[in-house]
């Protein structure tokens, strides 16, 4: 009987003991909520790409032989080797050249006889995709390339051309446009407490969002997949980021 006595009373301080640490978790959350405020930062920049990525696909389709398959498509290298030389493309700036070969079954339905009685034909070709992939500098040899890139169909190279211009320092590009908007959020910040006859103090929280990236001409509300940017030598940076800090009286 004395020990459940004691028990009780145990849980009863332990309970009383709990419900003021509560109470004082509870007082120190509202304090410090009232002294928080919360703003965004932001931070745009418009900045040159300093590397062109080139694609240039040739491809081949409907061979019964494989061999010819092969001939035609070693001409047909030899012919795109010659036209990115003539265009200032060096070996250096050629970073890959990637060959796919496959094989497949066409069906051809034929009517034999007046009974219209059908028959099925099936027959394997061979086709191949192969790519030069480049990355240059010297962006003039985009445009060189552009325009005259269709020449080869004349020479009966079945051919397709892509490009893309990117940012090769974009994690530096990225550390420079967090500060400048971590500096922009506590500017907001100083500009809203003023008023009040309050400063900035501590940094409680200070949360990142994406990098965004257009054209420099392209509106923000463009969705991704639409984007010019890939083709904007110019690109459109931008970055928010989400502060929350401590005031206090000047």
């Amino acid at each position: 009987m004395i020990k459940r006595v004691i028990g009780a009373a145990i849980i009863a301080v332990g309970l009383v003991g709990f419900g003021s640490g509560f109470g004082y978790l509870r007082t120190y959350y509202r304090e410090n909520t009232s002294n928080l405020i919360t703003v965004k930062g932001l931070a745009e920049k418009i900045v040159r790409s300093d590397i062109a990525e080139i694609s240039v696909k040739f491809s081949n389709d409907k061979f019964k032989n494989l061999e010819d398959l092969y001939k035609k498509r070693a001409a047909d290298r030899e012919k795109v080797l010659a036209f990115l030389k003539e265009h200032g493309i060096t070996d250096e700036e050629i970073i890959n050249f990637s060959v796919d070969t496959y094989d497949y079954t066409e069906e051809t339905r034929e009517n034999t006889d007046s009974n219209t009685v059908i028959s099925t034909r099936k027959d394997r070709y061979f086709r191949s995709s192969d790519e030069f992939n480049i990355q240059t500098k010297q962006f003039e040899k985009v445009d060189a390339l552009k325009f005259d890139i269709m020449n080869l169909l004349s020479e009966n190279v079945f051919i397709t051309f892509d490009y893309k211009y990117k940012l090769a320092n974009f994690i530096d590009i990225k550390l420079d446009l967090m500060k400048e908007a971590s500096a922009n959020a506590r500017k907001n910040a100083e500009v809203f407490v003023e008023p009040q006859g309050l400063t900035i103090d501590d940094v409680m929280y200070l949360r990142q969002g994406e990098v965004t990236i257009r054209a420099e001409d392209e509106n923000e509300d463009v969705s991704s997949w639409n984007s010019r940017r890939d083709k904007s030598v110019n690109k459109k940076l931008r970055l928010v980021v989400h502060a929350g800090f401590s005031k206090k009286k000047i």
